[in-house]
C-alpha cells in the first residue's frame, strides 16, 4: 500500500483486478484507454537505467557471426562473444526468411485475434526449424569450451525448450513504462527472434537495433 497525492493506493489490488479481468494489454488498448494503469508506470530512476551513460561501457552493436563459415572460425567467434558479452547475433542460419516472417506474423496475429481462436501451425513449423539450430549453437559453445560437441546434449540440456512470445502494441504514455523488466533468462541458451524495432539492455551493455 502506498500513498499518492494523499490518496491510498493498493498496487497489488489493482494488479489482481487487471489479472481477473482477463483483458490483457491488448484488451486494455482496445477499450480506448488514453493513459496506462498506475501499476504499469515505472519510477523515473528505473526508466533512466535504460538510457546510455558515459560511466558505463556502451556498445551500439553486438558481434554478428556467420555460422555458415568455417567451423573452427565460428567456434572461436562464438567463444569470444560469450566470454566478453554473453550475447551475439547470427546470420546464414539456414532458416528461410519466409519462415521467420510467418512466425512473427503468427505471434502478432495470435495476440490480435479473439481469445477463443488463438494458436496454430506456425508455432509447430518454427519449433521444427529452431530445434536443430539450437543444437548446432550448443555444439559451438561446447567446442569453444574445449569440450566434445555432444556434452550439453549428454547432460540433457537439449531435452526441454520453451517458446516465449512478447507482444508490445502501441501504448499510451510510452515514456512511463517499458515492455520487459530486468530479468535473467532460465536455461543454457536463449535464441531471440526480433522484429525490426527492439532495444535490449544487457547488464551494463546497451544494445540498440532498429
Amino acid at each position: 500500500m502506498s500513498t499518492v497525492s494523499g490518496q491510498p493506493y493498493d498496487r497489488l489490488k489493482e494488479i489482481k483486478q487487471f489479472e481477473d479481468s482477463k483483458l490483457g494489454v491488448k484488451g486494455l488498448l482496445d477499450s480506448g484507454i488514453t493513459s496506462i494503469p498506475r501499476f504499469f508506470i515505472h519510477p523515473s530512476e528505473t526508466l533512466s537505467d535504460l538510457k546510455p551513460t558515459t560511466r558505463l561501457q556502451t556498445y551500439t552493436t553486438i558481434p554478428t557471426i556467420d555460422i555458415s563459415d568455417q567451423r573452427s572460425k565460428v567456434v572461436e567467434q562464438v567463444a569470444l562473444a560469450c566470454r566478453e558479452l554473453g550475447f551475439f547475433q547470427i546470420v546464414n542460419h539456414g532458416i528461410a526468411l519466409e519462415v521467420v516472417d510467418r512466425i512473427i506474423g503468427a505471434v502478432k496475429g495470435f495476440h490480435e485475434q479473439p481469445a477463443e481462436e488463438k494458436a496454430r501451425k506456425e508455432v509447430m513449423e518454427w519449433d521444427g526449424k529452431i530445434k536443430p539450430l539450437g543444437m548446432f549453437l550448443m555444439e559451438l559453445l561446447c567446442e569453444g569450451l574445449g569440450l566434445k560437441s555432444e556434452k550439453l546434449e549428454e547432460i540433457t540440456c537439449l531435452e526441454g525448450r520453451a517458446l516465449v512470445e512478447n507482444y508490445y502494441p502501441c501504448w499510451p504514455q510510452p515514456n512511463c513504462t517499458f515492455g520487459n523488466e530486468c530479468h535473467i533468462d532460465p536455461g543454457v541458451l536463449t535464441v531471440l527472434l526480433r522484429d525490426h524495432m527492439v532495444v535490449y539492455k544487457l547488464n551494463v551493455v546497451v544494445i540498440v537495433n532498429g
